[in-house]
């Protein structure tokens, strides 16, 4: 049991922490994180049973978007040990699925001033700025972690995502140029589907929503697995391209704890 909790307090979330700072800033982010690594391992061994218990069905209930009861998981994990950054990253995700951003950016500012730079936080906080539509601050935030994660060879999978919302971005702040940039060095041959929504973007830009629609379904007969496309559909549905099956906004996409 000492070896899974290891593995899931330090492996699926410290792991994607690992960003390209500056000498003292790397200091405060290790000083930081060993703090509440160490009160986590000072847990009694029924506590720890407890918590981890507690994490997975919190995650589980999340990933199911069962989120009263993902809340009230996590409430009952608080009880044993509110310090995790990972167990306030998943609060504050479930913030963002009510829309109350302004409870979610909270949380998350407790989150990251308890793992400083932590990618999936920051990633989480520049979409708040997205869904709300400050296109500027929000390109920033997410540029910076492209960059970033460039610098150390980040492996996160939500990299293309976040290149889309990049785009996205460029496109409402009237960088028509940087946005077709995007698109450099991608093609059909991509695992992902970026190819095909960053052209359907530039396409709805240019009021030519028919041919949008064609790399749309040409994105649906490659990755017919609807899993894949959700966060890319989702994204065009939240910018306001497409309208939802189910009427009114969806649910903004949140990194989950495990980076996935």
């Amino acid at each position: 049991m000492k070896k899974l909790l290891s593995f899931l307090f330090l492996l699926t979330f410290l792991a994607s922490a690992q960003e390209n700072s500056a000498p003292a800033e790397e200091a405060e982010k290790q000083t930081t994180q060993l703090r509440y690594i160490t009160e986590l391992e000072a847990l009694t061994s029924q506590q720890k049973r407890q918590y981890f218990i507690h994490y997975k069905e919190a995650e589980r209930f999340f990933n199911q978007k069962r989120i009263f009861e993902c809340l009230h998981e996590l409430h009952s994990l608080d009880l044993i040990y509110d310090g995790n950054p990972a167990s306030l990253n998943l609060q504050g995700a479930c913030y963002v699925e009510f829309r109350n951003f302004d409870k979610a950016r909270k949380i998350f500012a407790k989150a990251l001033s308890s793992n400083p730079g932590n990618f999936n936080i920051r990633f989480n906080i520049a979409e708040i700025d997205f869904v709300t539509k400050d296109y500027s601050k929000s390109l920033k935030q997410f540029q910076d972690l492209i960059q970033e994660a460039e610098a150390v060879n980040h492996s996160s999978s939500m990299l293309p995502l976040i290149k889309f919302k990049i785009q996205l971005c460029m496109l409402k702040t009237g960088d028509m140029e940087g946005a077709e940039q995007m698109m450099e060095g991608s093609d059909f041959l991509d695992d992902t589907p970026f190819f095909y929504y960053g052209n359907a973007a530039l396409e709805y830009h240019a009021d030519r929503g028919i041919k949008a629609e064609v790399w749309l379904a040409r994105a649906g007969r490659i990755f017919k697995n609807t899993k894949i496309t959700a966060p890319w559909q989702d994204t065009l549905i939240e910018f306001g391209y497409i309208k939802s099956f189910y009427g009114g906004d969806l649910e903004v996409e949140t990194i989950s704890p495990t980076g996935e």
